[in-house]
């Protein structure tokens, strides 16, 4: 229950970070601001812009969606496995941008996220399974 609580509260901190601001909170500072820091940053990676487009202006709803949906403990098998299918594709970003310090944090979540998989089987607090 506490891995499950750690990382909900990790991946929903970050998506709606991502939408803060000075003025707070507001869909034009993710839009305006982090997607297009993002799109930016990665123009000197190999990775192309039609994959990179569509995944920098969703990843901020999934790690939002997922967050809430592992909090609630909905199929918690299948969201842990989405969580560590994020934290692999966040760290190949990182990876494309030599951020080694990133990819080392994120090494440690998608481990983090292997032992709650692991431990799934012994969830009692779960919505639906």
């Amino acid at each position: 229950m506490s891995l499950r609580l750690f990382l909900s509260l990790r991946f929903i901190t970050a998506g709606l970070g991502k939408f803060s601001g000075e003025e707070g909170y507001s869909f034009s500072n993710y839009y305006e601001g982090t997607a297009k820091g993002l799109l930016a940053a990665f123009q000197s990676t190999f990775i192309p812009q039609i994959l990179l487009v569509p995944y920098v202006y969703s990843i901020a709803y999934v790690q939002i969606i997922l967050g809430v949906l592992l909090v609630l403990g909905v199929k918690t098998k299948y969201v842990l496995a989405l969580f560590a299918l994020t934290f692999v594709s966040l760290a190949f970003g990182k990876m494309c941008l030599s951020d080694h310090q990133t990819v080392t944090s994120i090494g440690i979540h998608l481990l983090i996220t292997c032992a709650a998989l692991y431990f799934v089987r012994h969830n009692k607090f779960e919505l639906k399974r």
